[in-house]
């Protein structure tokens, strides 16, 4: 009996001995696949790095190549007026082309935009304001953010309304006689025009900092000089009737600044800004204040 019990006991132990032997073998090649699949994993890895390690040594043996195809002191005034300028615009057109070409700064590389000198931007004339709201283009040249924006647009606002109040309690109608089937004239004073000019320059110097809000103002210069913003005096539109024909109607508006502008009365004409303070709806407006036919266009 206790030989039986002896000889179980010894199988039972080489059979639980086996079993751990078994596992153990099947981990040891579970972690041997695994241990070959990281080490091609990296072997891959290192592949790609040494292929772009030979493509990098290849371009920049190429780049040396080219400069050293230059003259060395074109080079390196080129570089010393980079440097000392912080600024393109003293490269030659050569010289500045290939630098922005390889910065992916050209006009093919850039997609839907295109990248100019600041120094271009005084150059440029823009619509910067339409309806006494900056316009999208400019925002998006002097990369005015939508706070800044909407300081500047408060501020064109109020001046606004302080221009309609203006106008309402000033404007001045004179009597239509002969060929002028229309006349009215606003009178501004100095003190009132520089006041809304420091206002808004203010206003734009403190959202936009020096260097942008210059070209803002230059930008919105016609618009300044339509809220009364240049000079001193009255503001006159004067609206003809020529010879040719009651349908055929001319107007004239000075300005304060000494500046006039003539054409004729069309759907396609914008009406006087100054003016739609009191007329809303422009030449409708006027006409059938003052009792005068509009070109037939304005029918259609």
């Amino acid at each position: 009996m206790k030989r039986l019990l002896l000889t179980i006991t010894i199988l039972a132990a080489g059979g639980i001995a086996f079993s751990m032997l078994r596992t153990s073998t099947a981990r040891s090649c579970t972690e041997s696949s695994l241990g070959r699949d990281v080490l091609l994993a990296e072997s891959e890895s290192l592949a790609e790095a040494q292929r772009r390690h030979t493509e990098l040594t290849t371009r920049i043996r190429e780049l040396k190549h080219e400069l050293g195809a230059q003259p060395h002191a074109a080079v390196e005034t080129a570089l010393t007026n980079l440097i000392g300028t912080k600024s393109a615009a003293h490269l030659t057109p050569e010289i500045r082309e290939r630098l922005l070409a390889e910065l992916g700064f050209n006009w093919n590389s850039t997609g839907d935009f295109v990248v100019v000198s600041k120094e271009s931007l005084p150059n440029l004339s823009l619509a910067a304001v339409r309806r006494n709201r900056l316009t999208d283009t400019v925002c998006s040249v002097l990369a005015i953010t939508p706070e800044e924006r909407a300081r500047i647009e408060s501020v064109m606002a109020g001046l606004a309304d302080e221009l309609k109040t203006w106008v309402m309690s000033h404007a001045q109608r004179t009597e239509p006689q002969g060929d002028i089937v229309a006349k009215y004239s606003v009178p501004f004073d100095s003190e009132f025009s520089q006041s809304r000019s420091n206002t808004f320059a203010s206003a734009v110097m403190s959202a936009l900092g020096t260097e942008r809000a210059q070209l803002m103002l230059d930008y919105a210069s016609s618009w300044m000089l339509d809220l009364q913003m240049r000079g001193a005096g009255p503001t006159t539109l004067t609206v003809k009737r020529p010879a040719e024909g009651p349908e055929r109607l001319s107007f004239q508006v000075e300005t304060p600044d000494g500046g006039t502008m003539y054409s004729e009365v069309s759907p396609f004409q914008q009406f006087p800004e100054v003016f739609r303070s009191l007329f809303p709806s422009g030449w409708v407006d006027l006409a059938q204040r003052e009792g005068f036919e509009l070109p037939k266009e304005f029918k259609k």
